[in-house]
C-alpha cells in the first residue's frame, strides 16, 4: 500500500499513538494526533522497556536514544516483608536484559521523532467519540468535527471514552513517585526490587535513569493500595503513611518522606480492536491489565509496529487490518489471561492466594525449566510477537 495516500487521525498521543504517528509519517502517510493537553505530555512514572519494546524502538532506529537515559535492569527480584524471604526471582539471562525508564524520557524520544517525520499536533481537543463511516472522523468536545480520514485510530488509553465500561476497573491501584537515585544507598542498580505483606501491600523500587542528558538519576517508588482506600489514606497523611512504609520496608522511607505520589487507577478489559470501518484500537484502549507483567508500553509499541508492517503488506485498508489483528491478537489474548490469572497472587485481599504463592509458586520458578518460561513471560516474549508481526 501506497502511504503517500493515507490520511491517518490518532486519538491520543501516549506512547502507542507517537510511535504509530512517527512510523507512519515517516512513511510517507498525512497523520494527525488530537490530543486533550494544551500540550503534548506523559502521563505516568518509570516502566520497564523489555526485549519486545526494545525490538520496536531499534527497527524505529531510537533504540540507542532510549537506552542512553535509562537503566539497565537484569533482574526483578521480591521478598517478603519482614522475612525477607524471596519469593519472586526472575532474571533475563547472559545476553538479554530490560531497560528501565521514564515515561517523561520515552514520550520525549517519541515526540521528537513524530515532530522529524512531519507528524501534525492539534492540542486542546478532547475526542469523545468517532463517527463510523468510509471515511470516519474524529467527534471533538463541543459536537466539533475532525477532518474525515482514511483511517482513525484510538490511543486515548484505558480510559478512552469508546466502549467505557466503568465495572472493568480494577479493586488495587498504587502510588507512583519519581524520587532521586540513591547512588550510595541500598539499593540494587540493575533490579526491579518489591516487598509484600500478603497480596494486600506491596511496594517496589525501580531505578530509571535520567529524563534527558545531564539530569540526575531517577528511582520510581511504588506502593499498593485499594482504590477505595485513596480518600482515608489522603485524610491520614503522610506521617501515617511514613509509618506504614517504615515497618514494611525501613529503607524506602527516604523516598516516602520527599515523595510526590500520584494515584494509578487500573482496569482489565479487552475491547474489539475494530471499533467500525475503518477504526482501529490500540495500546490499552483495545487491552488493558493491572501492571503485574509490566507489559502495557511495550504491547502498545507491537501493535504500533504490527499495524505498520500489515500496511505494508497489503492492498488495502481492510485487509490491513485483518492481518493486524491476526499478529497481535493470540499474543494479547494470552498476556490478558495472565495477568488475570496471576494479579490476585500480587494484589488481592485474599489471605489464601498469597500463601499459595509463597510456598508453592516461589519454589516451582526456581526450577531451571520453569525459571526459562517465567524470564520469557515477563519479558513479553512468550509466543515470538515480534516474529508474528514481521519485524
Amino acid at each position: 500500500m501506497r502511504f503517500e495516500k493515507l490520511d491517518i487521525a490518532i486519538a491520543g498521543a501516549g506512547i502507542g499513538g507517537l510511535s504509530l504517528a512517527a512510523m507512519l509519517a515517516s512513511r510517507g502517510a498525512n497523520v494527525v494526533i488530537y490530543d486533550q493537553m494544551a500540550a503534548p505530555q506523559p502521563v505516568g512514572s518509570g516502566f520497564v522497556l523489555q526485549p519486545t519494546g526494545s525490538a520496536v524502538l531499534s527497527h524505529m532506529g531510537l533504540l540507542d536514544k532510549a537506552a542512553a537515559r535509562g537503566a539497565v535492569i537484569n533482574r526483578m527480584h521480591g521478598k517478603l516483608a519482614g522475612t525477607n524471604k524471596t519469593v519472586l526471582e526472575i532474571g533475563y539471562g547472559k545476553s538479554r536484559h530490560g531497560i528501565a525508564i521514564q515515561r517523561v524520557a520515552l514520550f520525549d524520544i517519541l515526540l521528537e521523532a513524530a515532530i522529524a517525520a512531519g507528524v501534525k499536533f492539534e492540542t486542546s481537543s478532547k475526542a469523545i467519540d468517532i463517527s463510523d463511516g468510509e471515511r470516519p472522523a474524529i467527534v471533538l468536545d463541543g459536537g466539533r468535527m475532525a477532518p474525515s480520514a482514511d483511517l482513525v485510530i484510538d490511543a486515548m488509553g484505558a480510559n478512552s471514552p469508546l466502549g467505557y465500561i466503568p465495572t472493568k476497573e480494577l479493586g488495587y491501584g498504587a502510588l507512583w513517585a519519581t524520587v532521586p537515585w540513591p547512588e550510595d544507598g541500598p539499593f540494587h542498580r540493575h533490579e526491579l526490587e518489591q516487598r509484600y505483606h500478603r497480596a494486600s501491600r506491596m511496594a517496589g523500587v525501580l531505578p530509571v535513569g535520567t529524563a534527558k542528558d545531564g539530569a540526575p538519576k531517577m528511582a520510581t517508588f511504588f506502593w499498593s493500595l485499594r482504590n477505595q482506600d485513596i480518600d482515608t489514606w489522603r485524610s491520614a497523611g503522610r506521617a501515617a503513611w511514613i509509618g506504614e512504609v517504615k515497618e514494611m520496608w525501613p529503607e524506602t522511607v527516604p523516598f516516602a518522606e520527599i515523595a510526590e505520589p500520584v494515584h494509578a487507577r487500573y482496569r482489565h478489559h479487552t475491547r474489539k480492536p475494530i471499533a467500525g470501518r475503518r477504526i482501529l484500537r490500540i495500546g490499552d484502549a483495545w487491552h488493558a491489565t493491572s501492571p503485574q507483567l509490566g507489559q502495557g508500553a511495550n504491547m502498545a509499541l507491537l501493535d504500533a509496529a504490527s499495524l505498520v508492517t500489515a500496511l505494508e503488506h497489503s492492498t488495502s485498508i481492510e485487509g490491513a487490518l485483518a492481518l493486524h489483528v491476526r499478529q497481535r491478537g493470540l499474543h494479547i489474548r494470552f498476556y490478558q489471561l495472565m495477568s488475570f490469572v496471576m494479579t490476585p497472587f500480587y494484589q488481592s485481599d485474599s489471605r489464601v492466594l498469597p500463601v499459595i504463592r509463597d510456598i508453592a509458586i516461589a519454589p516451582t520458578t526456581q526450577l531451571p525449566l520453569m525459571r526459562q518460561l517465567i524470564s520469557r513471560l515477563v519479558t513479553g516474549e512468550f509466543l515470538d510477537p515480534v516474529k508474528r508481526i514481521g519485524l
